[in-house]
């Protein structure tokens, strides 16, 4: 049986570790903002370190889920990634500061990003499906590659987001899906990164 890398079903089946990892963000945001306050110190003095302490009380926070440290992080700011490996999926944890995904300049996320999208499922009549196993086996990733997108303001998380990415398009990371998942967590109206829609596909680029 084909594996559902359709929005609903993502979500649905990463449910858990989604809100693990909000929870593990909120922890990791207070606690680098509580050392900063105690010592006086502005954490946009220096912002790398400020997320690396983010991230490393969210290590603590997730240790059942095994994150694995990602420290050459190439989206501006070092150190502020993490990857959870699932039986199904594989999450990276990003924070951005922009509502685009910028294009990653590794091979190894260059890999990361390049993926089938889960709507292109050949048909071969009608009412036919052809579901292709064979070559479907060869062109869709041995995991469901999906992206956390965060974004905060001190200890405040802004944005959430669960975010598919299908390769690169005129230059930017193509997207087949996206799902706020702010809304679920939290009670605060994100007024500043408010979406029409909540799921947004490939067309998010150009809607900018």
């Amino acid at each position: 049986m084909i594996r559902d890398d359709s929005s609903d079903a993502t979500s649905a089946r990463l449910e858990t570790a989604c809100l693990e990892v909000f929870r593990a963000l909120e922890k990791g945001l207070q606690t680098a903002d509580y050392v900063h306050d105690d010592r006086g110190w502005k954490p946009a003095g220096d912002i790398h370190f400020y997320r690396h302490m983010t991230r490393r009380e969210a290590v603590e926070e997730l240790k059942q889920l095994n994150p694995e440290l990602e420290d050459e992080d190439d989206l501006g700011l070092p150190m502020s990634g993490l990857i959870l490996h699932l039986p199904e999926d594989i999450i990276r944890v990003w924070h951005t500061t922009d509502f685009k995904i910028p294009r990653p300049t590794t091979e190894a996320r260059r890999r990361f990003i390049s993926q089938v999208s889960e709507r292109k499922i050949p048909l071969i009549g009608d009412d036919e499906l052809d579901l292709g196993l064979d070559e479907m086996e060869q062109r869709k990733p041995q995991k469901n590659h999906v992206i956390i997108q965060w974004t905060a303001e001190g200890p405040t998380i802004l944005r959430f987001d669960l975010v598919r990415p299908i390769g690169v398009e005129n230059g930017h990371v193509a997207i087949d899906w996206r799902v706020p998942l702010l809304g679920r967590y939290t009670q605060v109206e994100d007024l500043q990164y408010r979406r029409r829609d909540d799921k947004t596909g490939n067309g998010e680029a150009e809607a900018q």
